[in-house]
């Protein structure tokens, strides 16, 4: 009984699948292909500037001191994120600094964008007959804008040095030297 029980109950289930499926048409699969989306322009762009550089030095001990200088820089856009800066600020007997720096930048649209400088650099600045020399570390940050495919111009703010100075018979105290830039640049 228990082998006749087993047999109509496989038989039942064996029966079920000649059942399945029943009258159903084949379906072509489909397949979607994503679009590619381009990067922007900037993408390994070689770039040289020049610019108006408003820099100020103020030292606890002498006060403040204003410079206008001539800025000229270069830099390379690895990609439309990062790229590398060399800056240089100068021209007249009163102040002078140069810097290279790491250059992270976020495109806001096609034609504008926001970056930060973090770098290294060097300051000097001459009051009478001494001359204050500071490096170390140096950020900035600013945005620019592409007038057309190869001219651009930038606005930025860079802290040039904030340290204390002391060097042989010379203490300066705390020193804190910052920039104010604007300018063009011409993308390659």
């Amino acid at each position: 009984m228990k082998k006749t029980t087993l047999s109509i109950i496989a038989a039942a289930a064996m029966s079920t699948f000649a059942f399945a499926g029943g009258d159903i048409a084949p379906v072509e699969p489909q397949v979607t292909i994503p679009e590619v989306v381009e990067e922007p322009e900037s993408t390994g762009a070689f770039y040289v500037g020049a610019g108006y550089s408003w820099i100020n030095a103020d030292y606890d001990s002498h006060g403040e001191h204003d410079g206008d200088e001539v800025l000229l820089l270069a830099g390379y856009n690895f990609n439309p994120y990062i790229g590398l800066e060399a800056r240089y600020a100068g021209f007249t007997d009163v102040m002078e600094n140069y810097g290279i720096y790491v250059k992270p930048q976020y495109p806001i649209t096609d034609a504008a964008k926001v970056y930060a400088l973090l770098g290294y650099g060097e300051t000097t600045h001459e009051h009478g007959a001494v001359e204050h020399s500071g490096d170390g570390f140096q950020w900035g940050l600013g945005a620019s804008y592409a007038m057309t495919e190869n001219i651009g111009v930038f606005v930025d703010y860079t802290n040039l040095y904030d340290d204390s100075y002391n060097e042989g018979s010379v203490n300066a105290g705390d020193v804190t030297v910052d920039s104010v830039n604007v300018g063009v640049t011409y993308t390659f």
